[in-house]
């Protein structure tokens, strides 16, 4: 995103807070009760001149974010009352709302100031007969689908305390012709796909920095699986780790200060801590075995990754400070691709299960071991989004692999790329441009 486009869109700092109820949380998402809360939500109206296709884009997109959002049920549109225009506080009748059975009320409004697009919206609690909160955000009109997410996380911050996750990316490697690997950006709901790095190699696991201004990727152009980082405000590309045999798996602390990451040992492969700024790696493991997918927990004390010393691949967690681990796998003969929760409660992993491919969940223990997709196909490389609780993964339900969206919960899944060629390792950023 340019600077002139960027600083236009964070005009929404300029925004409008009308009665924003903050330290009340009304939907609790830890909650074991935790349901679907009735939302009305009219149609997207024009506050000025309308124009047809930028109302049904807005429309649209703010529907596919609820959807996925997974807290509420959509009120059926056509036994609203109050529809066609949008709805101020002194406007609402409460009652007729709540006669609907809404528990919410979302109005939302926009207006085309030539190349500029001003988006505004209002949330209502109808039980209590109040209003939650609302914002007024302005930009540039091709920066629409960016506005739209924004206020959906600003939505779900209002509701529930937590900051929401559509003003992220999901990094994922594409497979193009000849085998070649290339990786892409696309938004939570599938929108905005773009091309990151297409250099006529194979480029693979993709990884975020805690900032979210550089991704890790392995890369094969050398004729060998090098680390590289690719800065995304210029697109530059550095090489961090070309040692001989694998540098790859690559994982930022949170600090940003060290990097995870595969590399060969002794017989199969190692654990090594790679300095982000450069320098000597240190090692973390040192087995005949094979070890690799390493993940972060969120306070940088700990790491999980995979291991085969038993036979078969399981999960392990580190203490970075003994450099003892302990197994936390012992269901399925393969278990992969762990990712720890951005709250450090869960960690997400891969396993097989009666010949497929499963996203399961298990404390960082090894307790309280759950499996949350089910279905055709296999499930695989599970990636956190920044809100801890949903998770992007892959899967070739359809054939080819296409990247799909569940909960903690296990809801959904709902698809998000569904070209013909294979898209794979999707990697979660953190929020971005907030």
């Amino acid at each position: 995103m340019s600077f002139v486009r960027k600083a236009l869109l964070m005009v929404a700092l300029l925004l409008m807070e009308v009665g924003t109820a903050r330290g009340i949380v009304y939907i609790e998402v830890d909650s074991p009760q935790l349901r679907l809360y009735k939302l009305a939500f009219p149609r997207v109206v024009a506050t000025g001149p309308p124009e047809r296709e930028t109302a049904e884009g807005i429309d649209g997109l703010l529907s596919r974010d609820l959807e996925i959002a997974h807290l509420f049920e959509l009120l059926p549109r056509e036994e609203l009352p109050q529809r066609g225009f949008f709805l101020t506080p002194q406007q609402v009748d409460y009652g007729a709302w709540r006669d609907t059975g809404a528990e919410f009320l979302l109005s939302v409004g926009y207006e085309l100031r030539g190349s500029t697009l001003v988006l505004a919206f209002h949330l209502y609690d109808c039980a209590q007969g109040r209003p939650i909160g609302g914002r007024r955000y302005r930009s540039l009109r091709t920066a629409w689908q960016e506005m739209v997410h924004r206020l959906m996380d600003d939505l779900l911050e209002m509701l529930t305390g937590r900051q929401g996750f559509f003003t992220s990316r999901i990094a994922f490697v594409k497979t193009a012709s000849r085998g070649l690997k290339e990786i892409h950006l696309i938004d939570p709901d599938g929108g905005r796909r773009t091309p990151l790095i297409r250099n006529g190699s194979i480029n693979i696991s993709p990884a975020w920095s805690p900032d979210g201004r550089k991704l890790l990727f392995t890369c094969f152009r050398r004729r060998n699986p090098d680390l590289y980082a690719v800065d995304l405000s210029n697109g530059r590309v550095k090489i961090l780790s070309s040692r001989p045999g694998p540098n790859a798996a690559g994982a930022w602390s949170p600090d940003g200060r060290w990097i995870a990451l595969m590399m060969r040992g002794r017989s199969g492969t190692d654990l090594f801590l790679l300095p982000a700024r450069g320098g000597k790696p240190q090692r973390l493991t040192d087995t005949p075995e094979s070890e690799t997918s390493p993940t972060w927990s969120p306070d940088g004390r700990r790491i999980a990754y995979v291991s085969d010393r038993t036979g078969s691949p399981q999960i392990y967690v580190m203490d970075l400070r003994t450099r003892r681990s302990k197994r936390i796998t012992f269901i399925g003969g393969y278990n992969c691709s762990p990712a720890w929760s951005p709250r450090g409660e869960w960690i997400a992993f891969s396993g097989r299960w009666e010949g497929r491919f499963r996203i399961f969940l298990v404390r960082p223990d090894g307790s309280d071991l759950r499996v949350i997709t089910s279905g055709i196909g296999n499930h695989e490389s599970p990636s956190w989004a920044p809100d801890g609780r949903h998770i992007v993964f892959s899967s070739d339900a359809r054939g080819n692999y296409d990247l799909y969206i569940t909960t903690v919960e296990g809801a959904g899944p709902w698809r998000i790329t569904s070209t013909k060629q294979d898209e794979t390792e999707p990697a979660w950023s953190p929020l971005l441009s907030r």
